[in-house]
């Protein structure tokens, strides 16, 4: 990581993280000789040079020049505070778990935008136990989705997928395939477009509705539910669905 944005990190701004920068390369060096060497507005250099000396990390020496003092001791207790901080939200981890719980009681809910339905899948899918159903059109390839899915699969969970499968989808779909996901081709006798759709251990559901009938990714819409008689009637149609679709 660049000086710069090490002490941005840090707390500085733009021009304090450009006249730490000159203050080390320089050591022992006037206000005029910052300005000169950081591009820093000498009208601006000198409230910067009073709040460092009142932090306790700059010194006036003779000739009306400064040097860095207890810079490295500075930098440490600001990277304690930043993992007292890291540490304290991890400690809040457990307030956010129950709330999810909470959350999860409400039967319908609605995500608007891919990115966000992504994460949601990313999310969901190492948690589930046994079995993930769901019909894909376009087969989106992303890490972190991949990444939840193997772990799906490696802790024994039974993932089945139909989906279009065409020469712009087939690559995708052999690299999802290739995680152990067993994949069927939709049959175009139920449509060009198949209700895009997963259910989760039979216990919550998604359905998407986006390209083509959305042009923009950010305006997608999934319902996300538990709703027990809703999930009945989406597994009914994927079994139905799996029977009439090729292997892949």
């Amino acid at each position: 990581m660049e000086k710069l944005e090490f002490f941005k990190n840090l707390g500085f701004n733009e021009y304090e993280s450009k006249t730490l920068s000159s203050l080390i390369k320089l050591r022992q060096v006037s206000p005029k000789e910052i300005s000169l060497d950081s591009n820093v507005p000498q009208n601006k250099l000198y409230s910067i040079l009073r709040k460092f000396q009142n932090l306790g990390i700059l010194a006036e020496i003779p000739n009306k020049k400064y040097e860095l003092i207890n810079f490295k001791t500075f930098i440490n207790k600001r990277l304690n505070e930043e993992e007292n901080k890291l540490k304290k939200l991890k400690q809040s981890l457990p307030n956010l778990e129950n709330l999810n719980e909470k959350e999860e009681q409400f039967i319908f809910s609605l995500i608007k935008g891919q990115k966000a339905i992504m994460n949601k899948l990313a999310e969901t899918n190492p948690k589930v136990k046994k079995e993930i159903l769901g019909i894909q059109r376009n087969w989106k390839y992303w890490g972190q989705g991949i990444r939840a899915m193997k772990e799906s699969i490696k802790s024994g969970v039974n993932v089945k997928l139909i989906g279009i499968i065409n020469k712009e989808t087939e690559p995708r779909a052999k690299q999802w395939k290739n995680i152990g996901c067993n994949i069927r081709k939709h049959n175009l006798k139920f449509g060009d477009y198949p209700l895009r759709f997963t259910i989760f251990d039979n216990k919550e559901a998604r359905i998407t509705i986006g390209k083509p009938e959305i042009k923009n990714p950010e305006d997608y819409i999934t319902i996300w539910t538990s709703s027990k008689p809703l999930i009945s009637i989406l597994r009914k149609q994927f079994f139905e669905t799996w029977k009439e679709s090729k292997k892949f």
